[in-house]
Order: structure tokens, then C-alpha cells, then sequence
């Protein structure tokens, strides 16, 4: 997406012709944020600016799969894989690390261009009733962002500076807010925008990524639960399963994650792709440079399928641990290979994972080459392989789900287990299974057995979806769980381990360079 402000020269007609001189052309340099964010449609400008972030550096573009994969475990390090990337792998990483400041940069950024909308619309009269329903909808859009990226920070890193209108803007040494009181901020910009936004968008083509109601509904909950404040979650994403909301399953998982779904039954939020053909369009590979610079403007692409890709650049495969996970037992004991497996990876059939590829390709369906693949399970979802042979380019059009019904199902279902309501997360569970043709449970048994379902469930549904870190360290299982895997995968020595501390990301060093509030704030150089 790209930040448009582009200023019309103002052209004086005389009745003798045209005046040829400066005197009439508006001097573009008089231009600031309070001259030129004064209407509607400049408004709109700036929330664009602001959804244009979810591909800047540290997020979709590029960063954030390699961020929370790593970490989570999820994927592991292939050969080609170097730098602060491969530091995610090993928790070696420290204050220093790029794409974790690039992380923190961004979502302040977001929290900027949010703040700015809704202080600056405030402002405005709209000229129509059209003009303020639009007006109120990019209040409430901001409302949205400014949220999730103070979820981020508040699951990420803690205690962060917040801040909380764009007035404040300029006191540049803020002190960390407690958790609790990013959590309040969180709740109340979910709930403004909740209020403002609506079930659907008229046109779902021009509007298409836009925040919906049912996505603050579905923030909000997660929030909650996060919190663990079970019953408010509970809540919030009952109303999702009922009108006005439509959301549903698709028939496949590969209707989201081979090929990018124009509009869909079962996405909330997500981020668009589009890979735009031709260098004239921008370089596909701006991730690595500026993402708002010269040439850069109309990339909404991302680059995991090229940089995942076993037939690309395969800088990482998917975790022993996450392909291990599919095969287990089942409720009379038996061994049960998970239907979904086929869905998330390549491998071979005693895995349950893919072992072809190129189905839908022109040239015929391929054989997937298991022994020449290094340990042979290589990702699928998030490819283009079912189509095409190669990536080709960094450019890849899969639609980066951010939340889905089938979370929002599941979320619901261990909000229900908490509170000792299996029997209400029996069905939620059963849906999402039964979707890929996995056996449904007929109990969960008690409730510790219940939340072990769940856990499993949640692996292997958002495998790759960037959400296992933040579930596991959540659930307080992130260091045992994450250091059991690595152990059976490296041998002793080899591997650094997660401690402790990484729960939480480190403070960026640049935060630390530039506010010392929050430097006299840091314990042991981390957070």
C-alpha cells in the first residue's frame, strides 16, 4: 500500500488566458499535518498509510514469519539461512537483533499514523451523510490498528511506552506503562472500534482487507483470553457465531493456503498479497530495502513462499516436532495419522504429508523428490507448489491470515474448557477437525484432558500461522515444550536453549540509545 499525498498546483485563469507565473501555485512546503489532513479523503489517505505498515520491515513483508516460526519452533534453519535470521533459531539473538527492532519500530509507527486519524478527523466536517458514515468507519479502522499493534507489544515485550493520542507525540521520553494498563488501552480502542465498524464492506473488491466489525470483536476476545479473563472472551466470540456475522469454514485448507482467496467465508483479518508483474511495477525485492521509497509503492507482496520454498531459496523446512505432532493416537489407542498433514507439508506417505505436487499446474501433476530433500518434509502451506513448479520471485499472492474462524472456534473452545464447560468445546473442536476429515472426539474427557485436546488442536490447525509462540508462552509451557523438542532434534552442546527470559523479546537497543526513562527501566541488558 502506498502513502498517497499528492498536492494539485493551483491554476489562476484570467480572462486574457492562462497566468503563466508562481504567483497562484501552492507551495507544497507549507504543507503539515494540520494544513493537510483537513477532509475526508485525506483522512482516508492516512488510514491507507496506516494498513501499509502490516508490510513494512517486521512484519508481513518479510520479518514476522521468521520471527514467531523460529522461535516457535515451527520451522528450523536450513543451510542457506544466515544472519540475525538464524540467531531466532538458537535464541541467540540479544537488544541488538534487526528484525526484532524493525518489530518494535513498526508498531510504534502504526500506533502513530492511528493516532494521527483519529486526533485529525476529529477535526473534520464531513460534507455529506456519506462523507461522515465514511469518516467515522477510518476513526474506527484506526482504532483497529493502534490495537493490534499494542497487542503485539504487550504479548512481545510487556511493560511498553503507549502511547495514547497524537498529541503526545512529541514527549520523546516515555516511561513503560504496566502491562495491565496496555491491556486497559487495548479494551477501549477494540471497543471504538467495534462500534464504528461494519459486518461488510459493499464493495469487497476495493475494499477488500479492510478491518470489519467482526474482526475488533474477534481482537477483543483474543485479548481477553490472553488475559485470562475467560468469560469476557467467551463473550465476544459467541457473537461471532451468530447473525449478523456469516463466518464459516471453507471446504479445504488449500482454499487459504495455496493460492490467495479473493473473499472468503472463514477469514476475520488478514493482509492481502498481490504480486504485481514486471520490474516497472517495483522491485519484488523491496522487503530487503526501503518499503516506502522510490519504486516501492505498489508491493503488497510477501516473500515467504520464495524464502520457504523447498524448491526456491529453502532457507527453512518444517520442525521434526511439527511434523511429528500429526501422528498420534487415537480414542480406542490406535495410531492415527492427522488428515491435515497433507495440507501443511511435503513428505512421505508414512508421515501423511504430500507426496506429490503441481496438481493444478499446466504441465500435470510431479512427484515430490522426498530423498534428495535434505530431511524430507519441506512446508506446503504458504506455497505456490500446487500451482506452479517455482515461486519464481520473492512476490508471493497468499493472503497472510491473521485470525480465522477456525481460530476464533477454537479460542471459544478454551475459553469454555476454563470454565469447566467441555461439553460447549466438544462441538467447537469437532468442527475444525471434521472440516479435514480428522475422527471427532465423542468426550474430552476432564478438563485437564480436555485443554491437552486443545492444545494439540491449535498446533495442527495454525501450524505456520505464526501463533504457537504466543500460545505456548501464554499457556507458561514455552521453555519445557520448546527445550524438550530441540533436545531430541540436536545433540547436546550444539544447540543454545530457550531460558527464561526469552518469553519476552529484548528491549531494542535503539529504544534503549534514544529514551533513557526506559534504559534505567532494563534488567540484565534485556527487558
Amino acid at each position: 500500500m502506498k502513502k498517497h499525498i499528492l498536492f494539485l498546483a493551483t491554476l489562476g485563469f484570467l480572462a486574457t488566458g492562462c497566468d503563466n507565473s508562481l504567483d497562484n501555485v501552492q507551495n507544497q512546503t507549507s504543507y503539515n499535518d494540520d494544513t493537510y489532513f483537513t477532509t475526508v479523503p485525506t483522512i482516508g489517505e492516512a488510514v491507507t498509510a496506516t494498513y501499509g505498515l502490516l508490510l513494512y520491515k517486521g512484519l508481513y513483508s518479510r520479518d514476522f514469519y521468521y520471527l514467531m516460526d523460529l522461535t516457535g519452533n515451527e520451522a528450523e534453519a536450513d543451510a542457506p539461512l544466515l544472519g540475525d535470521v538464524l540467531q531466532l533459531h538458537d535464541y541467540s539473538y540479544a537488544s541488538n537483533h534487526a528484525q526484532i527492532n524493525d518489530l518494535w519500530s513498526t508498531t510504534y509507527k502504526m500506533t502513530l499514523r492511528a493516532n494521527l486519524v483519529i486526533s485529525k478527523a476529529a477535526k473534520v466536517t464531513p460534507v455529506s451523510d456519506a462523507e461522515k458514515t465514511r469518516l467515522q468507519q477510518y476513526v474506527s479502522e484506526a482504532y483497529f490498528l493502534k490495537a493490534y499493534a499494542e497487542f503485539l507489544l504487550v504479548t512481545l515485550w510487556g511493560r511498553v511506552p503507549i502511547r495514547k493520542d497524537y498529541e503526545g507525540t512529541s514527549e520523546f521520553y516515555l516511561s513503560r506503562s504496566s502491562v495491565e494498563e496496555v491491556w486497559k488501552q487495548i479494551e477501549s480502542d477494540l471497543k471504538n472500534a467495534a462500534d464504528g465498524l461494519p459486518v461488510i464492506y459493499a464493495n469487497s473488491a476495493t475494499d477488500l482487507g479492510r478491518a470489519t466489525k467482526g474482526a475488533a470483536i474477534a481482537l477483543l476476545g483474543k485479548s481477553y483470553l490472553y488475559q485470562k479473563k475467560y468469560a469476557e472472551a467467551a463473550a465476544q466470540f459467541e457473537l461471532l457465531t451468530k447473525a449478523p456475522f456469516t463466518y464459516d469454514l471453507v471446504k479445504n485448507l488449500d482454499e487459504l493456503f495455496t493460492k490467495s482467496p479473493v473473499k472468503n467465508a472463514e477469514t476475520v483479518f488478514d493482509v492481502p498479497h498481490k504480486a504485481w508483474g514486471g520490474w516497472g511495477e517495483g522491485s519484488p525485492y523491496y522487503m530487503f530495502g526501503s518499503q516506502e521509497g522510490s519504486g516501492s509503492g505498489k508491493n503488497t507482496l510477501t516473500g515467504r513462499a520464495m524464502e520457504y520454498g523447498w524448491n526456491d531459496w529453502r532457507n527453512v523446512f518444517i520442525s521434526d516436532a511439527s511434523v511429528k505432532a500429526f501422528t498420534y493416537t487415537d480414542e480406542a489407542g490406535a495410531t492415527f495419522v492427522d488428515p491435515r498433514a497433507k495440507n501443511t507439508f511435503y513428505g512421505d506417505a508414512a508421515s501423511g504429508g504430500d507426496v506429490t505436487f503441481c496438481d493444478n499446474c499446466t504441465g500435470g501433476v510431479k512427484t515430490y523428490p522426498f530423498a534428495e530433500n535434505g530431511n524430507g518434509y519441506r512446508w506446503r502451506k504458504y506455497q505456490p507448489y500446487e500451482y506452479k513448479e517455482k515461486a519464481e520471485l520473492p512476490q508471493s499472492d497468499i493472503n497472510s491470515q491473521i485470525i480465522r474462524y477456525a481460530d476464533v472456534l477454537l479460542m471459544l473452545a478454551e475459553s469454555y474448557i476454563n470454565l469447566g464447560k467441555t461439553g460447549d468445546a466438544l462441538p467447537l473442536i469437532n468442527k475444525v477437525r471434521s472440516r479435514s476429515g480428522a475422527f471427532v472426539y465423542t468426550v474430552l474427557g476432564s478438563k485437564e484432558e480436555a485443554f491437552k485436546k486443545l492444545m494439540l488442536e491449535r498446533q495442527l490447525e495454525l501450524v505456520g500461522e505464526q501463533v504457537r509462540f504466543f500460545d505456548l508462552v501464554r499457556w507458561g509451557i514455552a521453555k519445557n515444550t520448546l527445550n524438550a523438542e530441540k533436545k531430541i532434534k540436536y545433540p547436546a552442546g550444539t544447540q543454545l536453549f530457550f531460558q527464561d527470559k526469552h518469553v519476552l523479546f529484548p528491549i531494542p537497543l535503539t529504544e534503549k540509545n534514544t529514551n533513557p526513562t526506559v534504559a534505567k527501566d532494563i534488567v540484565n541488558d534485556w527487558n
